[in-house]
């Protein structure tokens, strides 16, 4: 028989709550390790999903992120034996597209979850929550949208319409923020700590934990220099578009960037 997964992990969540989900984890984890059959978990927060794939990567198991959206903050983890093919529809999520029948009010991210809650879903059966041009984007377990088409009918004071969307879903574009920071050098963790006001220990840990990209492409070297028309993402940060840059009287570097801030929800 094959070991358990090592839950020494556990003792990183300080909150019982938080505790019990990295348990269930654990317990997918051995289901996969004992029978070989593939599992997907629930809807993960972003650092629920960072302590899983270290996880997975530990135990040498196969996995893949699927959240309904191009980079989504919330994502279900489909994960099997080392070397299996995985399939992302396997991860069983349907988006859901919601409007007011009031054409103009609007609904916002907040009152649409607030509504969910208050039918006793659990946050875990529900992803991320995106704004389009003609209404709400929500991404949910396969299991709970029939019940959300037939009798979600109201969020807040507002009348609803729930469909099922298939395609591609057409979410509103973030215009960032237009910012100029100065850097002692254009080194990418100088520029990350600056852009995201954090600690230069902060950025080269997430560029060590594979969590910073360069145009799509993982940075592996904290050093790596940055140049305009580049864009950083960090993950469960945002990303930074590189405008441009020069030279300040007292030497240092002056870029102009966008930024654009993850909403973690």
């Amino acid at each position: 028989m094959k070991r358990p997964a090592d839950r020494s992990g556990l003792a990183y969540w300080g909150e019982k709550e938080m505790r019990l989900e990295a348990a269930h984890l654990l317990d997918q984890v051995d289901a996969v390790l004992k029978k070989e059959s593939k599992q997907v978990t629930p809807f993960l927060s972003f650092t629920l999903r960072t302590w899983a794939e270290a996880v997975l990567q530990k135990e040498h198991l196969s996995f893949i992120a699927e959240g309904g959206f191009t980079e989504a903050e919330r994502v279900r983890i489909l994960l099997g034996p080392w070397g299996e093919i995985l399939d992302s529809k396997d991860a069983e999520i349907s988006l859901l597209w919601v409007r007011p029948t009031n054409p103009r009010a609007q609904l916002e991210h907040r009152q649409i979850l607030g509504s969910l809650m208050g039918l006793g879903f659990r946050r875990d059966v529900l992803g991320d929550i995106q704004a389009g041009q003609d209404g709400q984007f929500i991404a949910t377990t396969a299991e709970i949208a029939p019940f959300l088409l037939d009798h979600w009918t109201q969020v807040g004071r507002e009348k609803i319409e729930v469909s099922l969307y298939k395609e591609k879903p057409n979410v509103s574009a973030d215009l960032g923020e237009e910012r100029r920071i100065t850097v002692n050098s254009s080194r990418i963790d100088a520029l990350i700590a600056n852009a995201f006001m954090t600690s230069r220990s902060n950025a080269q840990e997430w560029i060590t934990h594979g969590k910073v990209r360069r145009d799509g492409l993982v940075v592996n070297k904290a050093e790596a220099e940055v140049r305009p028309g580049e864009t950083i993402s960090c993950r469960g940060q945002g990303r930074i578009k590189l405008l441009d840059c020069s030279q300040t009287r007292k030497e240092k570097t002056a870029w102009q960037i966008v930024l654009f801030r993850s909403q973690r929800h």
